[in-house]
């Protein structure tokens, strides 16, 4: 089957696709994603992106949530949402005065020239309106259809992030994900022709997607968008739990681990010898099992902790009880589990414990706070809705299921039996 596609802004951009073969314009693509992917900023809260609709610039102020500047912009606070599309967010729960981002003009600007402020393009926009233009063009059973540059790009990001960097950074990625994407387009025409889009089940199983998307989006605006915790709080949850952001005690060891009893004996008589225990290490690092068996850097156990394992406790608490730069002076035999390990070790560092400070933590507490919050506002909720509908509850009228007795589970197996 042949169905014909044109791309691009210009007219002579037109390709024809036959089958599975295709052949995209990635001229037109490129000046199409120049303009319209923006990579994020590293260090921001919020990374404004390029919108297909006129929008200005605005710096958060102290005191500012994405609720408040919905409702002075957009006139509710539940369409904060609305500023996901023009701006990326790292986590909508934090945003620092100095963020910028980006507010959607519900009319039209006077302007001819709209220059972005997250890139040097510019993007021209009608005085009168703004004008989406029609990148890809096809035709299925005589029946046109357009995408408009805008669809096309929104689709591509409402990829999940790490799609959009490979489709990004690959040769001719984008190429495939246009490719991919009109596919699916076409694949849903047809599945349309066959008479699939009036199919019961089907039906059935979109109203039940559906309604779960209602629910799920219900309980944003009334359980995620009315959640809310002041710095006050985070700080009086910190003090509260300090003990819980606490960092171990650690000490970190140069350790020649080996189950090999005769090449034991070797490294055991090296060191002996005075060969220094990195060196032996080295000598050893493909026989080398347990602490200190890394292969990039044999003999380095990295840091641990006193709890680091039940089964080397003796050895584990022989480095915490000796002194930085100490040996031990025989060859430790560990039985741990069907192995017997045969241990030469040196105490190179310990970090004592420490006191993590609030703002090491803030995110994790931000996490719990949050958790917190969302159980009580369910509760809250669920407690509303509940008087809202005027719940009735018959106890009595429930119909309690027959329970089969043993003798007739198991003749009902015996007959399986049989029957298999």
């Amino acid at each position: 089957m042949k169905y014909k596609t044109k791309i691009g802004f210009n007219k002579g951009s037109e390709s024809v696709y036959t089958g599975n073969q295709s052949t995209i314009n990635s001229y037109s693509l490129f000046l199409i994603f120049a303009i319209f992917l923006i990579q994020p900023l590293a260090e921001s809260k919020i990374i404004p992106i390029q919108s297909f609709y006129q929008t200005h610039n605005v710096s958060i102020q102290s005191g500012d949530t994405l609720w408040k500047l919905a409702q002075k912009y957009y006139g509710q606070g539940q369409k904060w949402t609305h500023f996901q599309k023009d701006n990326r967010f790292t986590d909508p729960h934090l945003v620092y005065p100095g963020d910028q981002l980006n507010i959607r003009l519900h009319a039209p600007g006077e302007i001819g020239i709209m220059n972005s402020t997250v890139a040097s393009v510019s993007v021209v926009a009608s005085t009168a309106e703004f004008v989406d233009p029609v990148v890809l063009e096809y035709e299925w059973e005589s029946e046109k259809y357009q995408i408009t540059n805008s669809e096309f790009v929104t689709a591509f990001q409402d990829l999940p992030s790490y799609k959009q960097e490979n489709y990004v950074s690959d040769e001719g990625g984008i190429t495939t994900y246009l490719g991919e994407y009109v596919g699916e387009k076409l694949k849903l025409l047809a599945a349309r022709s066959n008479g699939f889009d009036e199919d019961d089940d089907i039906i059935r199983k979109a109203e039940d997607y559906r309604n779960q998307l209602l629910v799920e989006r219900l309980t944003e605006v009334e359980v995620d968008e009315k959640i809310d915790y002041s710095e006050k709080e985070l700080v009086e949850y910190y003090e509260e739990n300090k003990t819980e952001y606490i960092e171990e005690e650690t000490v970190q060891a140069t350790c020649v681990s080996l189950t090999d009893e005769k090449k034991a004996e070797e490294a055991y008589a090296m060191y002996q010898e005075g060969i220094d225990l990195a060196e032996i290490a080295e000598t050893f690092k493909s026989d080398l099992q347990g602490p200190g068996d890394s292969q990039n850097d044999p003999g380095n156990t990295g840091k641990f902790r006193r709890d680091a394992s039940e089964n080397w406790m003796p050895f584990v608490e022989a480095i915490f009880g000796m002194e930085v730069g100490e040996e031990y002076s025989e060859q430790m035999e560990l039985d741990v589990g069907d192995n017997v390990f045969y241990l030469l070790f040196r105490k190179e560092s310990q970090t004592p414990a420490r006191q993590q400070t609030f703002e090491e933590v803030r995110d994790s507490i931000v996490t719990i706070i949050e958790q917190q919050k969302k159980r009580e506002r369910i509760l809250a909720w669920v407690e509303d809705v509940t008087t809202k509908g005027k719940l009735k509850f018959y106890p009595d009228k429930v119909p309690v299921p027959e329970v089969p007795s043993d003798d007739e589970e198991s003749s009902d197996k015996s007959n399986a039996e049989e029957e298999k």
